[in-house]
């Protein structure tokens, strides 16, 4: 896991080459809306592209992470299938939807039945390298849905311009990076972290979540602000002391949100002692948003390290995925 987090920006610049030699085939119709149909590492891509696009885009776009899709999908529907796999079983039965409804499919995945069922009904294929966890292929499949959307008209092209100079951000930053990180881990290894960030900043949030669960084997919670301040500061009533607040910042929140967790964090320390601010390095949103999810990575590798597991094991989900392939 070392290896492939270090990897991280020279996998966004791999990426790159496999969108520009991509084949993209016209929609049919015009594109009403954009679905992306993904779970775990393969959807949390379409969440930050719709983050990152958000100025820019002109159709919705929904992130789907279930077996089915809204009832409104249909030809004038672009369904991005995302599983790194190709064999997930819950992208794999909204794929025989999108099929079904003559949707404008796009599949992007390294292989499996997903690759098979796109070469056999023609459909827009985009094969990304395999043999990674797909939490570790994040770099592939969110540039992809950056091809993707600007070929389809969909959102600004100069995103992938952007990413390209955030990869050799990253990779100018990042013993910087690593290194506090690694001071970060030693204050939460024994610690419950919460998360919070303004709404833009959710997708990371999510992503952040994900890799300490899956690699430094954390349980952990996020939320976002307003919605927060309208329930979870409730909560907010006892002593919290195990509780490491973690706010993530890309330093344009709107004014009243800064207001917000500025006014917030005077109640949040009246219950722990445990409240960390980080501070997204960049020029652009896009190398703020990627700067913090390359800290995450690190964060969780390091916290993996001092806790004694293996990052790359997940056995407890495979065992799951054996239990369910046994109850078809």
């Amino acid at each position: 896991m070392h290896q492939l987090i270090s990897d991280f920006p020279n996998e966004i610049l791999h990426a790159i080459d496999i969108g520009n030699s991509a084949i993209h085939t016209e929609a049919t119709t015009p594109i009403r809306e954009v679905i992306i149909s993904g779970l775990g590492g393969s959807g949390i891509g379409g969440s930050l592209v719709s983050s990152l696009l958000s100025d820019s885009l002109t159709v919705p776009v929904i992130v789907n992470k279930g077996y089915f899709l809204p009832a409104f999908t249909g030809p004038q529907s672009l369904v991005v299938i995302s599983s790194y796999s190709g064999n997930t079983e819950e992208t794999l039965h909204a794929m025989e939807m999108a099929m079904q409804r003559k949707a404008k499919i796009v599949c992007i995945t390294s292989g499996g039945r997903v690759a098979t069922t796109a070469r056999a009904n023609n459909l827009d294929l985009i094969i990304i390298p395999s043999g990674r966890p797909p939490r570790a292929s994040l770099g592939y499949s969110l540039t992809q849905l950056l091809f993707v959307f600007a070929y389809h008209g969909i959102a600004d092209a100069n995103a992938i311009e952007e990413l390209k100079t955030a990869a050799n951000f990253l990779t100018s930053h990042q013993d910087e990076i690593k290194k506090q990180c690694f001071a970060l881990a030693e204050l939460l290894k024994d610690q419950r972290p919460v998360l919070y960030s303004d709404d833009k900043l959710e997708p990371v949030a999510i992503r952040w979540k994900q890799q300490l669960n899956e690699n430094a084997k954390m349980l952990c919670w996020h939320n976002v602000y307003p919605e927060l301040n309208h329930n979870e500061l409730v909560g907010w009533r006892n002593s919290e002391p195990k509780i490491s607040l973690i706010f993530l910042l890309h330093g344009d929140e709107f004014e009243r949100i800064k207001l917000r967790m500025k006014l917030n964090e005077q109640i949040f320390r009246q219950h722990t002692d445990h409240i960390h601010h980080i501070e997204a390095m960049g020029h652009n949103f896009m190398e703020k948003v990627m700067y913090l999810i390359h800290f995450g990575d690190w964060l969780s590798y390091y916290l993996a390290e001092m806790r004694g597991y293996d990052p790359m094991e997940i056995d407890v989900l495979n065992q799951l995925k054996d239990d369910l392939s046994k109850a078809l």
